[in-house]
């Protein structure tokens, strides 16, 4: 059994300076949505795959994510190890930086562990 007293201390990864790919947005009203239903990472700890179903909701302002892009950053968190609670806002943040939208959402719904069922939800601008 894993032993958690000392989560705190667990190293966690991140993936630095991933460039996306963009294209210009022409539409003034539009709402984006994505569903990535094969989301994965490691917990720090037990190092264990934490797997889930990870939506991306956004209102442009004049950039829009290239979806292979996003994509592969996504599958690049297969193996890195970090906390459900910050790889979700990991990934809001570089989303966000990227195409500076009116407003994001990232949003995990993890595959129980434990019997306990989590969503993890990161928001930046404001709807």
């Amino acid at each position: 059994m894993t032993d958690y007293s000392r989560a705190g201390e667990a190293p966690v990864e991140i993936i630095d300076n991933y460039s996306f790919d963009t294209i210009p947005s022409r539409a003034n009203n539009l709402e984006v949505q994505w569903v990535y239903p094969e989301f994965q990472s490691l917990c720090p700890l037990s190092e264990r795959h934490d797997q889930g179903t990870l939506t991306i909701r956004y209102a442009p302002r004049g950039k829009l994510l290239e979806s292979k892009s996003v994509r592969e950053y996504l599958r690049l968190w297969r193996n890195k190890k970090i906390w459900q609670e910050y790889v979700t806002d990991e990934i809001a943040s570089a989303l966000y930086a990227a195409i500076e939208p009116h407003w994001l959402t990232v949003e995990i719904s993890w595959t129980p562990r434990g019997g306990i069922y989590a969503t993890t939800t990161s928001r930046r601008g404001t709807q």
